[in-house]
């Protein structure tokens, strides 16, 4: 039975403090709806992998509420959040385990 990716139960969240390095949101594949900035980043980039490859970058200071949409971009390997390490902010990713 195919899976239905219409539904709005679909999606989880994962809220991450940016301040603790890298985070691995989920570790399989997943697609991922958008991502939330609760807190104003501090003045570092934020880079959004799928494993090891840059996908998404957030800008540096982005501001609270901002929010980036990903359309349910299908990310193969793994989710990871992987800030500078001296990176502030609190975000928001809302993704699907596939």
């Amino acid at each position: 039975m195919a899976k239905n990716v219409g539904r709005s139960d679909a999606w989880k969240y994962a809220i991450v403090d940016v301040a603790a390095d890298s985070t691995t949101v989920c570790s399989g594949p997943c697609r991922v709806r958008a991502v939330i900035v609760n807190t104003a980043l501090s003045a570092h980039a934020l880079p959004i992998k799928d494993g090891s490859t840059t996908v998404f970058t957030l800008p540096a200071s982005a501001a609270a509420l901002a929010t980036y949409e990903l359309f349910g971009m299908v990310f193969e390997s793994s989710l990871i959040v992987d800030p500078n390490d001296a990176a502030t902010g609190n975000i928001t990713v809302l993704y699907d385990p596939l």
